[in-house]
């Protein structure tokens, strides 16, 4: 099947899409837990993708899971004078509220996971390769 390309590029789309749109729980989720997935539909030359949080375990599940570690991202470059105040302790349970709470940690977030799905493309292509085997 020679639409794996156009498949591939799709779902990379779908997902960007999702992340810039993501409520914080969500993001708040992902960076926990992961659990990305995603439906493919194929309709002659018309590839459908919806994104899915939750579900079984696949190869998208562990982008952007950081396991409510904050990694450094341009969100902290971009404006010297932007301060995200002092996070709980990881682990803490107010790290959710404050996270929930703090724009800026959002955008980080979002930054990272976005950076996954550029970056990590072997693992869009796995889960791909997956659906076409029939395996997802």
């Amino acid at each position: 099947m020679d639409n794996k390309q156009a498949i591939i590029e799709s779902l990379a789309r779908a997902l960007e899409s999702w992340v810039r749109h993501a409520g914080a729980a969500q993001l708040w989720q992902v960076q926990q837990q992961g659990g990305l997935g995603a439906s493919i539909a194929v309709e002659e030359d018309t590839v459908h993708v919806r994104i899915e949080l939750g579900g079984p375990r696949n190869p998208l599940s562990e982008l952007g899971r950081t396991d409510g570690r904050l990694p450094v991202t341009e969100a902290f470059l971009g404006n010297g004078a932007a301060a995200w105040g002092a996070p709980p302790p990881h682990g803490d349970p107010a790290r959710e509220a404050w996270f929930l709470s703090n724009e800026l940690a959002q955008e980080h977030a979002r930054q990272y996971l976005l950076a996954e799905v550029r970056e990590r493309r072997e693992v869009l292509a796995r889960f791909v390769e997956g659906w076409l085997d029939g395996a997802l």
